[in-house]
């Protein structure tokens, strides 16, 4: 009888600790997928102002800007197809993901609330760099006057 008893409460106790470390597990994985779905959509909206940065003096690069922002962003996870919108300008360029995960069961009440926001955005300064190098050049050629005369 006493070996029995001694088995149930191995039971109990199992069954006990099962119910605070699932949770616990599941947890981390919903927070392993967040962190993934994240990195996904920061590293598609950088992408795509660099893109936007290398392209903008071509009037055709800005037109398929949108239809590649969406194609970067075909790589997440439990967040689904993010929301994308993106803006170039002559000064500056920027993308936007927006996209939630929700979550299942308990987790909810461990994170405290029902969805995490996983969307990103970038925004960059464009650069023209003909300009740069004709004022690096016209600065050269001045000094070279002032040097001589």
């Amino acid at each position: 009888m006493n070996r029995l008893s001694a088995r149930a409460s191995f039971t109990v106790e199992a069954a006990m600790l099962m119910t605070m470390i699932l949770p616990a597990l599941l947890a981390l994985i919903y927070l392993g997928l967040f962190l993934h779905d994240k990195g996904v959509l920061n590293g598609a909206a950088q992408e795509t102002v660099a893109i936007a940065d290398l392209n903008h003096w071509k009037k055709s690069g800005n037109a398929h800007l949108a239809g590649r922002a969406g194609k970067l962003a075909d790589r997440t996870g439990p967040s689904g197809k993010p929301g994308v919108s993106v803006s170039v300008s002559d000064q500056q360029a920027s993308a936007e993901y927006s996209a939630s995960m929700k979550l299942p069961g308990l987790l909810p009440k461990l994170f405290g609330k029902g969805t995490l926001d996983t969307g990103a955005s970038a925004r960059r300064v464009l650069l023209k760099p003909a300009d740069t190098i004709r004022m690096i050049r016209g600065l050269e050629y001045v000094s070279k006057m002032l040097a001589e005369g």
